[in-house]
Formats: structure tokens, C-alpha cells, sequence
């Protein structure tokens, strides 16, 4: 142990000499100075690993209580890990169970190591973590100095596994007057060449202003998954059940489109009434009145339909729509005009609702932060399965959760076990008191100014005018 934490000692007041020195020289700028720092990190990061492994080792080897049950079948078996730090490599002793004739290393059990593992756990926690925001290939790039393939990230993320929308702990029930519940999908192309929809439900229950191009919404909770419509809603009616004191809600609102998916909320959700998204509003407008002022005889309805909208003025409204139609020559554009009135009268309810209630929707920006970002904006194909856990693990942290802890959770409730190794408490004192009684400050001296042999970087500062 004292070999190893003089060594790391050495190595530290080597970089910090060789930094001053080149820096001195004009060989040396911060950007070089921090990788080369970062290597030697890394080097002395596994160098303190390998110790402690080593150590545990030794102690398990000569522990009384490993005596009298496992017994040395083999010494130096040796293993390697991927970590952040590297490639660790070790070795460590393979024991029998005669009573049981079991084998086992008992160290792998102990550091919580499964068999044919290649990268350690925390790392995979902080592949999980980069890839749900970048490429697998550069979620494995910027997590670890050991070239680690695409396949090795999809591999932890299978063992991840699909992240249920109802995973996050949910407190002491809410008292609010309204809840806002926002919906949208998500057209991401599969491996197969298909697209596919990606439903995207999130509830919250206020607003706040941040500043003026930024609005919080509080108590934000997202829900997706490949799955029916009736279960994505039962999970969202769920939650809200768990999350708020519903005798203390005045109103529910469900916002987004025409789709069916969405309206099926309505029947699940509990005095909840439709919303019509202000964007889909806009889109059908557009498609009725963006080409009427390049007619031969041109003509403006777009503020009194508006203003029809707005005031639940469904007959004049309609009537401006008639008379748009009738103006337009072009039997293409009039059948995508015929198709937006019909939108706009079988959305009118939801149309009030947005109006009456001056409700505001956004829930394209959403669907854009936490689905497109990472599915659909890049050229790339998706597996179902692949799509599924990529889009839960995207709505769990912008829910607030944290997957490199949800990884960490699920790992350990995996391999919850009882110990194979108890050490006596009497044994466990001593080895403390071994490791109580190392000093390494005293093992070496840094080299300061103040010091003898501190004298090279004195007359170096007086050289170069320092």
C-alpha cells in the first residue's frame, strides 16, 4: 500500500514540474497543460483502483471466516474492465465451496461485478445518461478514454431496459384549481424504412415567467411509450390520481390536435374538456386564406375570421369560410379548403375552450425537447424496441429523473443478495487501524520555493523576470 501511494505522489509532483517548466519554456498552454493533466489523472485513477482491488483481495484471501468454507481453487485469475478512467485490469483468486460444490470469485461479489461484464457499472450509468442526448458512437466517445463500439452502448441499453412512466416518486398530493394536460406525436423513421408515431403526453399545473421569451411549467411530468392509447392514458389518469387532490380541481384540460389518440384521453380523464392547440388552429387558416390576396380579385378575410374565432362565432365564421371557397378557382386548393372547414366545425368546442378560457399550448416545443432532438431530427433508422427505450429515457429526465441513479437502483435491486463473505468485526478493526496508521504526507515532499530543493524553480522565476 505505501508503494503504490508513493508512486501516485511521484507521478503528481512530476506533472506539476514538467507543467512548470514547459510553461516557463513556451512549450506548454492551458489546453495542453489540462490534457496532459487529464491523463495523468486517469493513469492515477487506475493505478488507486487497482490497489484498493488488490487489497480487498488479499484480505478476503486471509480472512478466517473465508477459511472455513471457500477454498483456493485457483490464484491470479486475471480480469479487465472498461471504467471512466480506462482499461482496469486485475487479478483475483477463484474459490471453491466444497459443501455446496459451488465456484466463485468471491471479489466479483463483493465489488458487485457480474460474470462476462466488460464495463463497469458507473460507467454504463454514464453511457445511459450521454447517449439519451447524443449518438451512441459519441455517448461512448465522451464517457470513456477505451474505444468502445455502438454495439457495447445498445447492449447497456437493452440491459437498461424500458423506463415505466410511472417510475418517479410522486410526494405529498397537490392542491391546485387547474391541471393542463398537453399531446402530440413524433414521426420517426424506422429501420425497415416505415415511420412510426411517437405519442408524447405531459401534465403540469401552472405556468410561471421567467423572463420574456421564457415560460416554466411547473410540476412538469412527461408519458410515452410504445403502447395503446388507452394504456398511455390510463398511466397519465394514474398519475394525476397519485399527484393531486382531485376534489380540489375546478378544471382539466386535454390540448392537441384532431387525433383520435389524443380525444381518447376525454373518456379516461375525469371531467377533463378539449383543448384545440392554437398551432393545428393556424395551420388550417393558412390553408384557407394564405393564397386569396394573389387572386385576380383579391380578398382579405383573415382578421374577421379570426375575430369570429375568437368571439365562438361559428356560423360567421363558416360563412367567411363559404365565401373564400367560393373565390378560389383552383379545384385543388378548394378540396384542402373544404378539408380545414371541416376541421375547424368538427374542433369548434375545442376552439371555444382555447378562447373562452384564453388557454395557451405548446406543445410542439415539447415533442421537438424531448423526442424529435434525439429520434427524428438526425438521418437515422429505429428498432420498436430501441425507439421505446430511447423515448422513456428522454421523458424520464426531462421529467427530472436522473438515469445514471435509475441505472445504479435497478442494478442493485437486481442483485440484492446476501453477502457470501461476512468478515468479523475484530478483523475488519484491524485492517482500519493498518490503514489509520499510513502517513503519506510524510512519505515525500513537494518541491515549493520555500524550500531547499525547491531552489531550480526559484532561479527559473529569476531567469525569466518573474
Amino acid at each position: 500500500m505505501n508503494k503504490i501511494i508513493q508512486e501516485i505522489i511521484e507521478k503528481v509532483k512530476a506533472e506539476i514540474e514538467n507543467n512548470i517548466i514547459k510553461t516557463l519554456e513556451g512549450d506548454m498552454n492551458l489546453d495542453r497543460m489540462v490534457d496532459s493533466v487529464g491523463n495523468m489523472v486517469n493513469n492515477i485513477g487506475l493505478d488507486t483502483l487497482s490497489a484498493i482491488v488488490g487489497e480487498l483481495n488479499k484480505h478476503i484471501k486471509e480472512a478466517p471466516e473465508r477459511k472455513g468454507k471457500y477454498y483456493v481453487q485457483r490464484n491470479n485469475d486475471k480480469r479487465s474492465l472498461v471504467t471512466r478512467f480506462g482499461l482496469l485490469e486485475f487479478e483475483r483468486t477463484y474459490y471453491k465451496n466444497n459443501k455446496e460444490n459451488k465456484y466463485v470469485y468471491i471479489l466479483d461479489k463483493m465489488l458487485g461485478i457480474e460474470k462476462y461484464e466488460k464495463v463497469e457499472a458507473n460507467l454504463k450509468g454514464e453511457i445511459l445518461d450521454k447517449a439519451s442526448e447524443v449518438s451512441y458512437e459519441k455517448a461512448a466517445r465522451y464517457s470513456s478514454p477505451v474505444a468502445l463500439t455502438r454495439e457495447t452502448v445498445k447492449k447497456i441499453i437493452r440491459e437498461n431496459g424500458k423506463i415505466d412512466n410511472l417510475e418517479l416518486k410522486i410526494g405529498k398530493k397537490k392542491e391546485v384549481k387547474t391541471i393542463y394536460i398537453e399531446a402530440d406525436e413524433d414521426h420517426v423513421a424506422m429501420q425497415n424504412g416505415s415511420n412510426k408515431e411517437m405519442k408524447l403526453i405531459y401534465v403540469y399545473d401552472n405556468k410561471k415567467e421567467e423572463n420574456k421569451s421564457r415560460t416554466k411549467l411547473e410540476n412538469l411530468r412527461y408519458f410515452t411509450g410504445e403502447m395503446t392509447p388507452e394504456d398511455l392514458w390510463t398511466e397519465v389518469a394514474t398519475y394525476i390520481d397519485e399527484a393531486y387532490d382531485l376534489d380540489k380541481v375546478q378544471n382539466i384540460y386535454i390540448a392537441g390536435d384532431e387525433a383520435s389518440w389524443i380525444k381518447t384521453g376525454l373518456s379516461i380523464i375525469n371531467k377533463s374538456k378539449y383543448v384545440l392547440d392554437h398551432y393545428h388552429l393556424s395551420k388550417y387558416i393558412k390553408i384557407i386564406t394564405a393564397h386569396l390576396g394573389s387572386l385576380e380579385n383579391p380578398i382579405d378575410i383573415d382578421k374577421p375570421l379570426w375575430k369570429a374565432l375568437r368571439r365562438g362565432r361559428k356560423k360567421q365564421a363558416l360563412e367567411l369560410i363559404n365565401f373564400a371557397i367560393e373565390e378560389t378557382p383552383s379545384k385543388t386548393k378548394v378540396e384542402s379548403m373544404k378539408k380545414a372547414k371541416r376541421y375547424i366545425s368538427n374542433n369548434w368546442e375545442g376552439i371555444e375552450n382555447l378562447y373562452k378560457d384564453n388557454y395557451s399550448c405548446s406543445a410542439e416545443g415539447h415533442i421537438s425537447h424531448i423526442l424529435s432532438t434525439r429520434l427524428s431530427s438526425r438521418p437515422m433508422g429505429w428498432s420498436k424496441v430501441g425507439l421505446d427505450e430511447m423515448a422513456r429515457m428522454r421523458a424520464y429526465k426531462g421529467s427530472g429523473g436522473d438515469i445514471k441513479e435509475y441505472y445504479r437502483k435497478q442494478r442493485i435491486e437486481k442483485n440484492k443478495e446476501k453477502r457470501i463473505l461476512e468478515l468479523d468485526q475484530k478483523v475488519l478493526k484491524i485492517i482500519k487501524n493498518n490503514y489509520k496508521a499510513i502517513e503519506p504526507d510524510k512519505m515525500i515532499e513537494m518541491p515549493y520555493t520555500t524550500r531547499t530543493d525547491g531552489q531550480w524553480l526559484k532561479n527559473m522565476l529569476k531567469v525569466s523576470g518573474i
